[in-house]
């Protein structure tokens, strides 16, 4: 058998659980399933108890007021759950919420934001005709005006289509910078530390946090962080895969895959570490997870557990040898 869940792993289920708790539309059977997975384990109801009372004490006034959708996106996307543990703990045993709940507003604009839910793509057309699609659990900004036309990606996926204007820049940014659109069609992902660009026509120019720059040309994709571009290689049809509402992988890594599923799934999926690290290849389907992890089951050594239909654990299958002993 494998380990004890890790401490960091339960802290990261329970913000993914408040998010659930607190966007105002958990059914009976989300609540039933969270009271077991708080039973299962002393810790849970612990962590949860601790994060629970600050996250109260710091949403006083900031989190009372800010639509619960707004906050079940923001704990949903990876990037954001993070902050949200991180500003959290903080609190435990030392409460200042003042420039904290400052950060938080800025974090998450509370108007102008175009989002979607968990399982939910969007395509819309923008003010100046340009074609827009979200991804699942993905948070944009609409910052228009005279002089330009910028759209903030706060979380997720988008893929746009610019039209021309050649007296307004196309900019899309990031926490890492910005993209400029020299063409037309592009995909841009926000992760926790890192952008990803796809360039699928023409040209756009990458300007990193720090100043420095770089043209990716049609059929590259860069990843870049706030410093500098740390890699362009060649795109794939994965890229805009979720688009048809597949998840195409290539060597990658089980929790990556996973990751992608949760915007497409309520409740946790818990993946073991030691599961995590496995590498597949394959296309999966995003509108329907029970098949994708059923997929993900039968051609690697895993073992799916379905406590409810909103927990799921992952973890290696035992094998002969392991189970006799």
């Amino acid at each position: 058998m494998s380990g004890a869940v890790s401490d960091e792993a339960i802290i990261d289920e329970a913000a993914q659980w408040m998010a659930v708790l607190h966007s105002g539309h958990a059914s009976a059977q989300e609540h039933q399933a969270f009271r077991q997975w708080r039973s299962t384990d002393p810790r849970r109801a612990a962590i949860f108890e601790a994060m629970g009372a600050s996250a109260g004490t710091l949403g006083s006034d900031a989190l009372r007021d800010m639509p619960r959708e707004s906050l079940l996106h923001t704990i949903n996307a990876p990037s954001g759950r993070r902050r949200f543990v991180r500003n959290v703990l903080s609190l435990v045993g030392v409460v200042s919420t003042a420039g904290l709940i400052g950060q938080l507003t800025q974090r998450w604009p509370m108007s102008g934001v175009i989002s979607t839910g968990t399982g939910e793509r969007l395509s819309l057309s923008l003010d100046d005709g340009s074609a827009l699609m979200l991804d699942a659990r993905t948070r944009v900004l609409d910052r228009f005006d005279g002089a330009q036309r910028l759209l903030q990606l706060l979380d997720g996926r988008l893929w746009i289509d610019v039209a021309r204007d050649a007296s307004r820049p196309f900019i899309v940014q990031t926490s890492q910078g910005r993209m400029r659109a020299l063409g037309t069609r592009f995909l841009v992902e926000q992760g926790a530390e890192q952008t990803r660009v796809s360039m699928l026509h023409s040209q756009v120019r990458i300007t990193t946090g720090s100043g420095s720059t770089r043209v990716i040309q049609a059929g590259e994709r860069a990843i870049f962080d706030a410093e500098r571009v740390l890699a362009v290689q060649p795109c794939t049809d994965g890229d805009s895969a979720w688009m048809q509402g597949m998840l195409e992988a290539r060597n990658q890594r089980l929790e990556q895959v996973i990751d992608t599923l949760r915007s497409y799934r309520r409740g946790i999926i818990r993946v073991s570490p030691q599961a995590a690290q496995l590498r597949l290849s394959g296309r999966y389907p995003l509108d329907d997870t029970d098949r994708a992890l059923q997929l993900l089951a039968s051609s690697l050594p895993l073992r799916v557990d379905y406590h409810s239909p909103y927990w799921v654990s992952i973890d290696l299958r035992e094998t002969g040898a392991r189970m006799k002993e």
